[in-house]
């Protein structure tokens, strides 16, 4: 049994995606205890580090593989009917022949020296053998992150095409206007054998739109809140986490920071609360502990802000010891909730309002959502932190109970996977580097 898993979060920067692909392995490996898995990263180490017992697949053969031209630009020389003949013939030779193209991308990035001239072959070989791709959840299949969100369909089409099984667990989809995008999307999607979503509001309805059978498609809420929710305290903490989002995607600056974080120290001093950092992110165009170090200067209690926590089982930990969080990462949102905290939730663009009011709608309620461009932020904010802080004895229950409704029917989900892989094994004939005719797999 060898898995492909395609996450499209390929650094291993992000503790939310980490702990989605860490769930999913957990549940694989449940399933199928002696599998081999491939997991498409460009950070090797990390990987291990975080995922032991995996083998890494180079993101950059995936990217080789589907975009590289064999007579480099020499098509910009031509009519453009010739130009776009030569594109397609490209492509239907990727589909029929990948081992093929991959060895001839290969050499040919050998001849210019490439150190990364290997990777279309390994990449190519870890497709062809798989009896399951498998995307997990980092929610790409948006506007901002369209390149990444191109890259696993092509993944997925391919795997589609030649047979294998495939499914997208812990999913979000949109907000997505970009029509080359949402082309891709319906040319694909409707293929996918299993589609589970984390939030029913906007992803259904894009699924849907896109051609997606309702009958492929489930809503299990977030893959990691399991992990989170076997974590949480026997009783409410004492302080308040703190995240802070600043990145383009999420519709937050640095000049916004003043007004978050006067309301934060506000709230905190009237409440005689420590702030916490929680950091999710921390990579180099996006570090979280940045910001909340800017945010809270020398006020958060715990560790620097800027010290990146390595793994999700440790900032897990750290938000176990909170009574409410303040987040503008969606997973500092469901790190808490799945641990029956409530969330105030910091958002400065639609996809994240998509984001928090899934998980408002999937967690009774529990998360309220501020947006951060409005006048009077401050006071809203100081408001919502008041009324987490007073009813978050009486929403612990409630929010546990939702934390452990979701849990069950992402179980339920990867046991309808299961099925659905074990039934292809059992019937499929062995790879072949020429594929069958492609046909929408029968409904499960």
């Amino acid at each position: 049994m060898h898995i492909l898993i395609d996450s499209g979060s390929y650094h291993c920067g992000n503790l939310g995606d980490v702990a989605m692909l860490q769930a999913a392995l957990e549940r694989l490996r449940g399933l199928w205890p002696q599998a081999s898995i491939g997991v498409v990263t460009n950070a090797p180490a990390a990987l291990a580090s975080c995922c032991p017992g995996v083998q890494p697949v180079p993101v950059a053969g995936r990217i080789t593989f589907v975009t590289d031209r064999f007579l480099g630009r020499v098509d910009r020389l031509l009519p453009r009917r010739v130009s776009h003949t030569l594109a397609a013939t490209e492509a239907r030779l990727r589909h029929q022949w990948p081992a093929v193209v991959a060895s001839m991308i290969g050499s040919k990035r050998a001849l210019a020296l490439r150190p990364d001239h290997a990777a279309p072959r390994a990449y190519v070989d870890a497709l062809k053998r798989a009896d399951l791709v498998l995307v997990t959840g980092a929610g790409v299949f948006t506007d901002a992150f369209a390149d990444n969100a191109m890259g696993v369909l092509a993944t997925l089409e391919y795997a589609a095409e030649w047979n294998i099984p495939t499914a997208a667990l812990g999913q979000g989809f949109g907000p997505v206007g970009n029509r080359a995008l949402l082309t891709r999307m319906a040319e694909v999607l409707p293929r996918v054998d299993l589609i589970a979503v984390r939030e029913e509001r906007e992803s259904v309805r894009l699924l849907e739109s896109a051609g997606v059978s309702r009958h492929r498609i489930v809503v299990t809420g977030d893959d990691a809140i399991d992990m989170a929710n076997r974590s949480a305290a026997a009783e409410a903490g004492l302080v308040i986490g703190v995240n802070i989002r600043i990145a383009s995607y999420a519709g937050m600056n640095g000049s916004m920071i003043d007004s978050v974080g006067s309301a934060l120290r506000a709230a905190a001093g009237r409440l005689r609360a420590c702030l916490v950092s929680v950091p999710i992110a921390y990579h180099s165009d996006c570090s979280d502990g940045d910001a909340i170090q800017q945010l809270l200067v020398s006020d958060a209690d715990g560790a620097p802000s800027a010290v990146g926590l390595e793994q999700p089982v440790t900032v897990i930990s750290r938000i176990s010891r909170c009574r409410i969080m303040v987040t503008g990462s969606y997973h500092g949102a469901v790190f808490a909730l799945a641990q029956g905290i409530p969330v105030v939730a910091i958002a400065g663009s639609q996809y994240y309002v998509n984001k928090f009011a899934g998980l408002s709608q999937l967690f009774d309620g529990g998360c309220e959502i501020v947006m951060i461009d409005t006048p009077d932020t401050r006071a809203v904010l100081e408001r919502a932190i008041n009324r987490a802080w007073t009813n978050a004895p009486r929403w612990r229950e409630p929010l546990l109970r939702a934390a452990r409704r979701q849990v069950e029917r992402g179980k339920a989900a990867y046991r309808r996977l299961g099925m659905i892989v074990d039934a292809s094994c059992a019937g499929r004939a062995p790879h072949r580097d020429t594929p069958r005719a492609a046909a929408l797999p029968h409904d499960v």
